[in-house]
Order: C-alpha cells, then structure tokens, then sequence
C-alpha cells in the first residue's frame, strides 16, 4: 500500500521508502514539492505529526526520515526496475532509466536522516539542442546522514554539491559526469566511491576544498571491510555453500573434512573480495588524485594521494606476500611512513618522530657509556617493561618526554652524536666496541629515513610524483 503525501510523492509502507516520481520534460525543485506537500496535507486536515515523522521542516530546510528513492513517470513500478537491476542478463546500459528535465533539478538545502538512491538514472535535458542554458542538478547544502547512492549514473548536464555534507558512504562509482561539476567545500566523513568514474571535463571539475579530514586509516579498513557484502559476494557465497551441501548429502566423506574445506574455500573468496574493493577504494582516490593534478591543485591532491597509499598498505597486507619480498619491503615503507609523517602530509608529526629518534639514540648512548655489567641493562630493561605494562595509554607520551630531555642534553653537549655516521669513522672507540658501532649503524638508517621524509613533508609540492 502507498499514501501520498503529494501528487509526485509517495509513502511506501511494504518497503518502508519515500517515492519520489519525476515526471518527464518538467523542471522540480524538490523542496518546493515540500513546501506544497506540508500546505495540502493541512488543508486536508490530517495531522501534522504523521507527516513530520516522514518529513520536517526546520527554518529554510527540510529534514526527511525516511529512505528516499527516485523513479521516473512511466516506471512507478519499482519492483520491476530492481528486478531489472538484479538480473545478471541485462548489461548496465539496459539497467539505466532516463529522466528528461526542462531546466533542472534541485535539492537544496535538504537534510536526508535515512539512505537516499539515484541508482541507474540518466538526467538528460529535455530540449539539448534547443536549450541554450544547460541542465542544472543541484545538491547544494544537502546533508546526507546515511548512506547516499549514485551508482552507475549519468549526468548530462551541470552538478553542483557545493558545502555538502556526507556523514556516511556516498557511492558515485562508475558513473559519467558530462559537464560541470562541482565539490567546493563539500565534506566527507567517510571514504567516498568514485572508483571508475569518469570526468569529461576535468578543467571543469572542481574538488577544491573537499574535507576529508576524518578519513584515517581506520576508516579506510571499515570502507573495505563494509563493501564486501555485495550482490557478487553474497552470490558467490551461496553458490559455495550449494555446492557443499550438495556433496555432503552425496558423498560418504567425513562431515568434519567437508565443512573444513568449505570454509577454507569461503575464506579465500573473502579474500579476493577484500582485496578487490582495496583496489578498487585506491582506484577511488586516485581518480579525484588525478583531477587535482590536472588542475594543477598538488596541495590538495595530496591529502588524496594519502588515502590512496593507505588503501595500497591494506591492499598489500591482505595478500599477505612472501617475507622480505618486493612487495612485502614495500608494504613495511608504507606502514614506517604511515606513522611517522602521514606519508609526508604532518609535520609536526614527523618532527615529534625525528626528536623520539634521536632522543632514544641518545638514551642508548648514556646506557651503553654508563651501564657497566648485565644486571644493570637487565634492570633498565626490567623497568620499561614495568612501565609499559603500568601506563599503557600514557607511555608514548613519558617516553617522548624522557626523549626530549635527553635531545637537549646530547644537543648541548655532544651534538656531532646526531649524526651518526659520521661517528662509525671518526671515533676510535667504535672501531673496538661491537655493541656501540651496532647502535649507530641501526640509528644511522633511521636517521635516513627520517630526514628523507622530513626534507619531504617540508617541501609538500614535492610529494606528488610527477
């Protein structure tokens, strides 16, 4: 059963959705239906309560509770169309609806607090040819509180979602932007899917601004672990499963080897289906990467490029490569650089690193000049470990202090200690002491590293290779 709220905007109470129809050749403006929703739904005298628990209206914008969902004129039957999006048989192109609009479209300044889908929709003009103005999709100053899907569209025409706010997933993967296009200062808090989309108009496109400054890697790993539970998946899933049971009635094996094997088997296509989505997360951010680079904006594309070496780690540390391989080493670089500098985006963070470094250098220094017999190291050792185990939360914070203290003294009284290699030949006590040369060889190779990624996160234009 539906209620509708207006003539193009319906309550579906089997699936729980707000349906919204778009009749075809017509410009909408969708909070002017809103705004005529509220009005006929009090005239007609019903209660403004029922409505507000679908949609509420707050100064200049609309709050919508319920999951939204576009169809066109001549395909009210959703059904049908998810039927259509199901099938394996029918390829994308066949999938996508089109939607013929006079002027525009516009959403602005709405606030959707449930899951909102545009999933295989053409917005096309209605008169490309006569129309000397082109279509305009407006998502201004939207707010998406759930997940919010674009996936496989195409947008004939100029899209802006300037100063929108993405709370979580927003999914534009594979689809193809015709014209203007336009994120300035939109905002995601989670990892968004551009994966394989595509821009004809990069010099038209504009991510200038975006906020993404809390995706961390932590969020990366949920984006990847999220995604996997896909139509793909579930499908792969159950046809193991099938094919299990189906050799569990037949054969005469043991149940316990049939069932260890059929989750080996499960096991492996989580596997290769976390890594897909790990390429393809990196495939995402690359894609915004590149449109940055072509629009000559490096600063910003580096806080992308960020996330894209994340996702690469990820990536790497679920096909779990042989140790000391090239991609295993690799690995290792991305997850030092990871947390020393942010891959060279923080530098206060890499500065904090360089100080801890050459401050544990120097404390290993007074032990090994100081400490005479094995007790006394047993001892030291004996009393980090205490420390460790007594103030977990805080001790990254006193061993930094400690560090710090210790990075003045050895910088007041012995700074040619900082650079280490020059000490494995120019101090004659090394050449005799094993354990003091091992030490600076060890420091000496961070040191390096550290410097390297220092000298790189200073000059940011840098960090994007060309």
């Amino acid at each position: 059963p539906k209620q509708q709220i207006y003539e193009n905007l319906h309550f579906d109470f089997a699936k729980d959705k707000l349906i919204l129809t778009i009749k075809q050749g017509k410009s909408f403006v969708f909070e002017n239906a809103l705004d005529n929703a509220y009005k006929q739904w009090l005239e007609e005298g019903k209660l403004k309560d029922e409505l507000e628990k679908l949609i509420k209206k707050q100064g200049n914008k609309y709050i919508i509770y319920k999951p939204l969902e576009i169809c066109t004129e001549n395909t009210n039957d959703t059904e049908s169309r998810k039927s259509t999006q199901e099938s394996g048989e029918c390829n994308k192109e066949s999938k996508r609806k089109i939607i013929y609009l006079q002027d525009g479209l516009s959403f602005k300044n709405c606030v959707f607090n449930a899951e909102v889908y545009f999933n295989y929709i053409v917005f096309a003009s209605q008169d490309s040819k006569e129309s000397t103005q082109p279509l305009r999709l407006d998502f201004q100053h939207c707010k998406f509180h759930k997940r919010v899907y674009f996936t496989n569209c195409e947008f004939n025409g100029n899209v802006f979602f300037n100063h929108a706010v993405f709370e979580k997933y927003a999914d534009f993967h594979e689809s193809i932007f015709n014209g203007v296009v336009s994120f300035y200062n939109a905002e995601f808090k989670s990892a968004p899917n551009f994966s394989t989309c595509v821009f004809q108009n990069l010099q038209a496109t504009n991510f200038i601004n975006v906020k993404i400054d809390d995706i961390d890697f932590g969020k990366i790993l949920y984006f990847i672990a999220e995604r996997i539970n896909d139509d793909t998946y579930k499908k792969e899933v159950k046809s193991l499963k099938e094919k299990y049971s189906q050799k569990l009635q037949e054969s005469k094996e043991n149940q316990y080897k049939i069932d260890k094997k059929y989750k080996e088997d499960k096991k492996e296509i989580t596997k290769e289906h976390r890594i897909r989505y790990a390429s393809n997360a990196r495939d995402s951010f690359r894609t915004i990467k590149n449109v940055l680079i072509a629009n000559n904006n490096l600063l910003d594309a580096c806080a992308w490029h960020k996330l894209e070496l994340y996702a690469k780690e990820h990536e790497i540390d679920l096909k779990a490569p042989n140790r000391f391989s090239k991609e295993w080493i690799e690995g290792i670089q991305l997850c030092f650089y990871r947390h020393t500098s942010a891959h060279h985006t923080d530098l206060l963070k890499i500065l904090s690193w360089f100080v801890v470094l050459v401050g544990g250098f120097a404390v290993a220094l007074f032990a090994t000049n100081n400490l005479c017999n094995v007790g006394e190291i047993f001892s030291l050792i004996v009393f980090i470990v205490l420390t460790i185990a007594t103030y977990k939360k805080d001790f990254f914070g006193i061993w930094t202090f400690i560090n710090v203290i210790f990075f003045l003294a050895l910088l007041a009284c012995n700074p040619k200690y900082i650079f280490g290699v020059a000490n494995l030949f120019g101090n004659d006590k090394c050449q005799s002491d094993w354990f003091l040369n091992l030490i600076l060889s060890l420091y000496s190779i961070a040191f390096i590293l550290v410097i390297f990624s220092l000298q790189k996160t200073a000059r940011k234009n840098s960090i994007i290779p060309n």
